[in-house]
Formats: C-alpha cells, structure tokens, sequence
C-alpha cells in the first residue's frame, strides 16, 4: 500500500517500507532536526508539579487582583485559612511567606490581625525590576533613554486630546512647585515634587501601561540614587543645594511645556520635554559616569 509523508509538497508518494525506515531514523535521533527527541524523558523530573502553598497563594492572589479581597482588609486567620484549604498550618505559613515576598500581603503581628491585603503597586514592580537591570548590566544611561522613549509620547497624547481639567492639573501641581522654590527645605523635596509632576504627564494620558513604565523607570533611579552606600560629594549634584535661580529656570522649562499642551500643539510639547530631558541628562552625566551600573542593592563601584 501506498502512503505520503507527512509534510510532503505534492513530490509524490513513497511505500510504507520507506516511510518507517525514515521515522526509524528520526527516532534513533540521527535526524539534527529532531535530536532533541531522542533521549527518554522521565515526567516526574520534567513536569514540575506546583506545592500546595504555590497553590494557596496563587488563589488568594487571584482574590486580590481581582479585587474580591479588598486592598487594607485582613485575610482570614491561619486557623480558619487551615480549614477552608484542608491543610495545615505550616503550609498556609509558607503561602504567606510567597504572598509577602510579592508584597501583596504584610503580616501584623498585634494580637488577631493576621495578614494585611495590599493592592499591586509600581513601587513593588520597581524593585524587582531593579533587580533584574542590575543582573543585566544595565547602566543609569538605559534609563534615561527609556524616558526619553516613554515621557514625550505621553506628553503628545495628553496636549492632542486637550482636556481642560487636565491642564488645571498641571498648573495646580506648577504652583505647588513655585512655593517651594524659597521654602528653607532640602533640595531633594523639591526634586520629588518635580519627578511627580513628570509622573502626572504620563499618568493624565490613562493609558495604565505607560503610567507603569514610567513610575516603574522612575523607582529604580530613586532606589539607585538614594542607596547610602558612600558619602555624596558636594559637587556631585544628588545632594547639592539647588539655588532659587536654577529651580526657577526649570519651572519656567515646565510652563511653557504646559503652554503647548493647552494649545494643542502636539508636536511643540513633545519636542519641549524631549529637550528638558536631553537637557537634563546632560547637566546630571557632567558630574556622573555614564556608564555607571544600575545599583538598587548597595555595591556601587
């Protein structure tokens, strides 16, 4: 009896005797192609089957995404949490011990609390991605790029769509950094009510994936610079004190990019911040090495 190959283009059939000789072959893993397929595989060692405390809290993680268990709410006792399961106490334990790693949890320790349901958070994300850029090499310069790709596309979406509250937000925000242009603070208060204003650009687009990317950028250079792993030297700009006449200079940068953005003018707006960042980036890198790693643990070079 005739047969055709599977996969054969219409090239005509073979016999049978062909055909096995040729499955034969693959098998015995002469094939390159299918050498992978060739040793035994034991499923117990290749098909990794989960615990039950991954089990546990992958299904009260679930409640919590989903916002079945509301973000400050207490999950119920380990007792009742041993009974509702059918499992044992140690194995709830270590549930816990996977949602706290996740910081989806905290355990209060006064007397009938338990665990306490934290809602996901960019600060969370940003810490686990600071570990993952400081395993890759990454340097201090792929951040700011990552800005630079992120902060003015959402600038252009936020001045072409024009929303009147939206622009109140910013200027609201804009005064709030006038004030504390002569408060006798520290100059990193002010930098932080800067780098929110920057978050508000991206977050006033309610695209919830560009306000990720950039709180997430953001936490991992916050985590970098304030490590207190060596002293800061004055000139160094992370602790420096930033003079009125170089606060206001930026906020006036600031303006005009809220300016374009009340016009509508897209382009002019992007092209605003684009050079704010630029600007930015080069006034820090004079005083920094570029190619400095991304440091979220304390082993600065």
């Amino acid at each position: 009896m005739m047969v055709m190959e599977c996969g054969e283009d219409g090239g005509g059939p073979t016999n049978r005797h062909t055909a096995m000789n040729d499955a034969t072959l693959r098998w015995q893993g002469r094939n390159t192609a299918d050498l992978r397929w060739a040793a035994p595989v034991d499923l117990a060692k290749a098909v990794r089957i989960p615990k039950v405390s991954e089990l546990i809290a992958a299904d009260i993680r679930k409640q919590i995404i989903c916002g079945i268990i509301p973000e400050g709410e207490f999950l119920p006792s380990q007792i009742q949490l041993v009974k509702h399961y059918g499992t044992s106490r140690s194995t709830i334990r270590e549930a816990f011990r996977i949602l706290e790693s996740e910081q989806l949890i905290s355990l209060v320790h006064a007397a009938g609390r338990g665990a306490r349901v934290h809602g996901p958070n960019a600060e969370a994300v940003a810490r686990l991605a600071g570990f993952a850029l400081q395993l890759r090499g990454a340097h201090l310069s792929d951040l700011y790029q990552a800005r630079l790709a992120v902060e003015p596309f959402a600038v252009r979406l936020v001045a072409a769509a024009r929303r009147p509250k939206d622009i109140a937000r910013l200027r609201a925000h804009l005064d709030g950094l006038i004030a504390l242009v002569d408060a006798p603070s520290p100059s990193n208060v002010f930098r932080a009510a800067v780098a929110q204003f920057h978050s508000l650009l991206v977050e006033l687009t309610g695209n919830p994936v560009l306000a990720l990317l950039a709180a997430v950028l953001e936490g991992v250079v916050e985590t970098h610079k304030t490590k207190p792993v060596r002293p800061v030297e004055p000139e160094s700009g992370l602790g420096a004190a930033e003079g009125p006449g170089q606060k206001l200079a930026e906020l006036k940068a600031l303006k005009r990019l809220v300016d374009h953005m009340e016009a509508g003018d897209a382009d002019g707006a992007e092209l605003r911040l684009r050079r704010h960042l630029e600007n930015g980036y080069l006034g820090w890198s004079a005083d920094h090495d570029k190619t400095a790693l991304v440091d979220v643990i304390g082993h600065h070079a």
